[in-house]
């Protein structure tokens, strides 16, 4: 319990400053949030009788209005407003990520962490975007809400992630060797120079750790793969496949003789 109704005001204020740092930088005043949490603890003090709460109601109060400034603002139609609010949306979830039940497992796999926090910044993107928003019906449970959805998919896919068999690099090799083989026609010459090509983006693609970014690679730089193939092909959803790509692209970056083979294949 807090000591004295002298050391309230203080007390609610460092609610409010660690709700804010939490979740809501940028989209809420300690001023305004503090008042909203002092109203309400005024009318739950005189329901309940009691002079005090202790710190840890107050944090919870402090963090359901945060919660509440947090949806307006990933609902907003201001572009600024809304990245402010999913940035601080992120950096909650990937807090709440590290000390979820999830994290050891998650921790095993290369890039599971941030691909559940992409795909669950994504699903609420879509569902802020909706007119009308879709989400709880009090938006100071929009936390819990987000909370719901992260769990979901750290279940979803360290499960799916004990299910695959290992696709070894050999094996990758016989999928897509045939492809490699027939490149450039009759030409030698073409032959030669697109052989050459596929050789320096295959040992490029090879050097990735992630299993998923060489498959997605393979499959469109020497399969000729499109994004719906490929998410049959590995069991995926098609904006899991662009992600992956995205990411394995990003990761290729630092080599300039790939870069510019990439650009020529792009031609």
């Amino acid at each position: 319990m807090i000591g004295t109704c002298d050391d309230l005001e203080q007390y609610i204020r460092s609610a409010v400053e660690l709700a804010i740092r939490r979740c809501a930088q940028g989209l809420a005043s300690v001023e305004t949030l503090s008042a909203q949490v002092w109203e309400e603890w005024q009318g739950l003090s005189y329901r309940q009788e009691q002079d005090q709460p202790d710190q840890k109601l107050l944090n919870r109060i402090a963090l359901r209005y945060c919660s509440q400034a947090l949806f307006r603002a990933c609902c907003s139609l201001d572009a600024d407003t809304r990245n402010c609010a999913f940035d601080n949306l992120r950096r909650y979830l990937t807090r709440s990520l590290q000390h979820s039940p999830y994290a050891e497992r998650l921790a095993q796999l290369e890039d599971a962490a941030e691909d559940v926090i992409q795909t669950t910044l994504a699903i609420l993107q879509k569902d802020c975007a909706s007119r009308p928003a879709r989400g709880p019906d009090d938006p100071a449970a929009f936390l819990k809400w987000a909370l719901v959805i992260l769990d979901r998919q750290a279940y979803a896919l360290i499960k799916k992630a004990d299910q695959e068999p290992a696709i070894s690099l050999e094996a990758e090799y016989e999928v897509y060797g045939e492809e490699l083989k027939n490149a450039g026609g009759d030409d030698p010459e073409a032959s030669f120079e697109m052989q050459e090509l596929q050789q320096m983006l295959s040992n490029a693609i090879l050097s990735l750790s992630n299993e998923r970014y060489r498959q997605v690679l393979y499959g469109t730089f020497l399969a000729g793969m499109d994004e719906r193939e490929l998410a049959t092909l590995l069991g995926a959803q098609i904006q899991d496949v662009y992600l992956w790509r995205c990411r394995a692209l990003k990761a290729l970056r630092s080599n300039r003789k790939v870069v510019e083979a990439l650009r020529l294949w792009l031609r």
